[in-house]
């Protein structure tokens, strides 16, 4: 039998980076409780306590390991998975980097390049290389989420955090352009912001403030992923539907 046999063809498909953790793991449950095939991807499978009991409760759960820094990972379950349409790539995967290395006086480039790498290439990369199962699907969605900081209205409002907010930057204009190339294959691709989320990421960028669950920003996330239409393509929105101007 193959990776996606044991899919149901009459249930939509998400893929899901970063599902181990936070957003991910609220992602993969919710989608999961909505009765939708999901594959779930992580770098490290067997340290995904949560994601593995979650795939206890839910058999549409396909957990499968995932660098997205790794050409070859994503190459490889691009190709196990290359009968199975995805109907939205949500590409969560992502880090904030050590904070103190992307500031002002005291940069360290080799963690610029780390970020950079998950944050902006990594996106592209599982972008490009499930571009066909996602054409093949019946919704043709492609979400990067996060972007507000790499939002020239957002990211100069305040110094420092430099790698973070370049690599947003570069993401939105690498999902721009694959909006260009695609439209025209029926996919839309939009950046969705999940807000101020209580997880590592917001832990890692110092917020202290107020924060939303994982759960109720995954909820919000994926109603503005089911509510999208072509009009909004390339589009950076916040989590209540805002469209932000980058």
């Amino acid at each position: 039998m193959t990776a996606q046999a044991s899919f149901s063809a009459t249930q939509s498909t998400v893929l899901i980076t970063g599902a181990n953790r936070g957003l991910g793991l609220a992602f993969t449950e919710q989608y999961a409780a909505k009765d939708w095939n999901v594959l779930a991807t992580c770098r490290d499978v067997s340290a995904a306590s949560g994601l593995r009991q979650l795939a206890g409760r839910y058999p549409a759960i396909h957990i499968e390991p995932l660098d997205v820094t790794r050409d070859d990972q994503v190459a490889a379950l691009a190709a196990r998975y290359a009968a199975q349409p995805v109907d939205v790539l949500l590409n969560n995967a992502g880090i904030y980097g050590n904070l103190g290395h992307q500031t002002l006086g005291s940069m360290d480039f080799a963690e610029g390049r780390r970020v950079l790498d998950v944050n902006a290439l990594g996106a592209l990369r599982v972008s490009q290389a499930f571009l066909s199962q996602v054409a093949a699907s019946h919704q043709k969605k492609i979400i990067g989420l996060g972007g507000g900081l790499g939002a020239q209205s957002i990211g100069s409002l305040f110094g420092g955090h430099y790698f973070m907010k370049m690599s947003k930057a570069a993401n939105l204009m690498a999902m721009g352009i694959l909006q260009t190339e695609t439209r025209d294959r029926g996919i839309i691709v939009v950046m969705i912001s999940p807000g101020r989320v209580d997880t590592q990421l917001m832990r890692d960028s110092g917020w202290t403030g107020a924060a939303l669950s994982p759960a109720d920003s995954a909820r919000l996330v994926i109603a503005r992923i089911d509510a999208l239409e072509p009009a909004m393509h390339g589009r950076l929105i916040t989590y209540d539907g805002q469209i932000v101007p980058w």
